[in-house]
């Protein structure tokens, strides 16, 4: 499953990155093989424009098909940063990777690419770099509602109760959790139950609209609160805002 989010890097420049978060390496995708192309077009927001998204996605396809057949590669994501769109995939081996690369990428008028192939035998750049933190994967899960709502013609900016979800192991790590937000939350119901390791639930309503940079501001403080008591954020839900 494909799914991007934006983040910052080391130096504080914003990134796109596209994930495959079903990505499965096996043990004999050694390989990295990376390559690197100037964006012919430039988004502050999406990275680039829609039209070079398609592209990239058409290029990525095609190296998908050719490289599992020629190097047993795996495709693991993409980033946009800094005007260049850069390629991971995960193979077996690297030899000719290089030319089916830059054949791809002149197809589609990129004249110029950089490319390399790199022993990553434990995948630590893709666990690191293109997978998402906890934060980062709450911002997909939030982009998945917000599209429910603008599918069923919700204004986003209209504010509306929002209920939050945090489980914890303990039920004396759910009321400390409780008790803190207690202070922010208009309400926060304790007595969720689940089966498994995260046993014990807390709903916290809060006041806010759903676009996704508040949605951001919101469920940050929200995931650190269950981290600080071992336990994990689980999402929110609401009700369109005609429907209040």
């Amino acid at each position: 499953m494909y799914e991007y989010y934006r983040t910052v890097d080391e130096e504080g420049r914003p990134v796109v990155i596209e994930v495959d978060l079903d990505f499965e390496p096996v043990d004999d995708t050694v390989w990295m093989l990376w390559a690197f192309a100037p964006l012919q077009t430039r988004d502050e927001e999406n990275g680039c424009s829609e039209e070079e998204r398609q592209r990239l996605s058409e290029i990525k396809a095609g190296l998908s098909e050719v490289l599992e057949l020629r190097n047993g590669a795996l495709y693991a994501g993409m980033r946009l940063v800094d005007g260049w769109a850069e390629l991971y995939f995960y193979a077996a081996w690297s030899k000719g990777a290089e030319q089916q690369f830059r054949d791809a990428f002149k197809r589609y008028g990129y004249e110029r690419i950089e490319f390399g192939a790199t022993r990553d035998t434990q995948h630590t750049f893709y666990r690191e770099t293109l997978y998402p933190d906890a934060y980062e994967l709450e911002q997909i899960k939030s982009r998945e509602i917000i599209g429910e709502l603008e599918e069923a013609g919700d204004n986003l900016a209209a504010v509306r109760p929002v209920e939050h979800y945090l489980f914890f192991q303990t039920e004396a790590a759910m009321q400390r959790c409780a008790l803190a937000l207690s202070e922010s939350a208009e309400s926060v119901e304790t007595g969720m139950a689940e089966e498994g390791k995260y046993a014990y639930g807390l709903a916290a309503k809060f006041l806010h609209d759903c676009e996704l940079r508040t949605l951001e501001r919101v469920t940050g403080p929200l995931v650190d609160a269950a981290l600080k008591e071992h336990g994990i954020y689980r999402g929110w839900s609401t009700v369109l805002a005609a429907d209040r």
